[in-house]
């Protein structure tokens, strides 16, 4: 070795290694635009369980929950307490731990924060949270002589006491209890008139849709025993054009709209489906008496419509998505036509300028009416 010549440290630390740079020390900003490229809740979740910066940029970021759709059981596992769900988010799938309240149990309704209506094979009624198993006191919860497969709705979270529950009878009228009512028993309203095919609450009034495109609203009273009651306020006949097979009401934008399912078969004579969307218009008339106008909707705007037979709801979404849910698309759970249990996906209508032309992706195994099939769920902001 060269005498004189200066030996370098092999302990001596660089500048470059002094000091490091933490996860936790990532500024906000750099936060924020890596949480929103995070592609579904459940990922989240897990970003936000990091620490907490990461959970405090997760709060902030102000991304939309949008649903899962949950399947009941299988002919052959009632009583297994996981659940298969499907995330239209990350575009798949994963099995969920039910609470114990919901083992065996048919899914009949769901409420915004994860809030699900159960009813067991005695058609005995229970609410219940998805994710954190907290059950609601029912007294109501007998629905044996009316129960027609229809969904129940909530007319607000049913953590209030004064959250009415309602759904359409075997007579093809309507039921309502209320969550706080120590009343045994449900108020059935018997209708003379069109049968019911849809139920919605809307500005503090219940209205339903009749097989011949009719709406009614009701009006909601109290009787003397404090359980809720019905009237009718307007019936009311919707012009313009024939719809043909309007099936579901939705709130939309602030206003009442149609969903009409249309039917066609290819030339392989495969059924195919698109679906209209009408947003409904009150409109007096020279008798004094007031009708509704329907326009048809051709954009969704900045929303996604996740529509399913029990549960039905218009959300915003980002411009750029979330995850894999776009704009001006509707995800339908349209129990009654699936037949693929492949779980590669849902079905997606995009929205088109003149009519909804669609490009379907199976999920879940076929299911018919009265068969247990999924069910969209809204889960709370994590």
């Amino acid at each position: 070795m060269a005498s004189g010549g200066a030996v370098p440290s092999h302990g001596a630390r660089t500048p470059s290694m002094a000091t490091s740079v933490q996860w936790t020390d990532l500024p906000n900003d750099l936060l924020h635009v890596l949480f929103v490229r995070v592609g579904g809740l459940l990922h989240r979740v897990r970003f936000a369980a990091v620490c907490r910066p990461w959970r405090a940029a997760a709060r902030h970021a102000g991304l939309p929950t949008l649903p899962w759709l949950i399947f009941n059981y299988g002919l052959d596992d009632k009583y297994c307490n996981m659940r298969r769900v499907y995330c239209p988010e990350d575009d798949g799938f994963l099995h969920f731990p039910l609470p114990k309240a919901l083992i065996g149990k048919t899914f009949a309704g769901a409420h915004d924060g994860g809030w699900v209506a159960a009813l067991g094979d005695d058609t005995h009624l229970a609410i219940v949270n998805l994710f954190s198993g907290a059950e609601v006191p029912l007294h109501a919860k007998d629905m044996t002589t009316f129960y027609a497969y229809k969904k129940v709705i909530f007319s607000e979270s049913p953590t209030s006491s004064g959250c009415i529950l309602a759904t359409i009878t075997t007579r093809a009228s309507v039921a309502l209890c209320r969550i706080g009512c120590p009343a045994k028993r449900w108020t059935a309203k018997i209708f003379d008139g069109p049968r019911l095919v849809d139920i919605v609450f809307y500005n503090g009034k219940l209205y339903a849709l009749t097989n011949l495109e009719d709406m009614i609203k009701f009006k909601i009273g109290v009787n003397k025993d404090g359980r809720p009651v019905v009237t009718v306020e307007l019936h009311m006949q919707i012009g313009s054009q024939p719809l043909r097979r309007a099936i579901n009401i939705v709130e939309l934008h602030g206003k009442l709209a149609m969903v009409v399912k249309h039917c066609f078969c290819d030339n392989t004579y495969r059924k195919r489906f698109f679906f209209k969307i009408y947003v409904l218009v009150e409109k007096p008339t020279k008798e004094n008496t007031l009708t509704l106008e329907s326009e048809e909707v051709t954009t969704l705007g900045d929303c996604a419509l996740f529509f399913g037979r029990m549960w039905t709801k218009a959300l915003c979404v980002p411009a750029a998505g979330c995850g894999g849910v776009q704009r001006g698309a509707i995800y339908a759970d349209d129990v009654t036509y699936l037949t693929s249990f492949d779980g590669h996906g849902d079905c997606v209508f995009p929205m088109g300028n003149e009519r909804s032309e669609h490009a379907i992706k199976f999920v879940g195994p076929y299911s018919c009416c009265h068969i247990p099939c999924g069910m969209w769920v809204l889960p709370p902001d994590f």
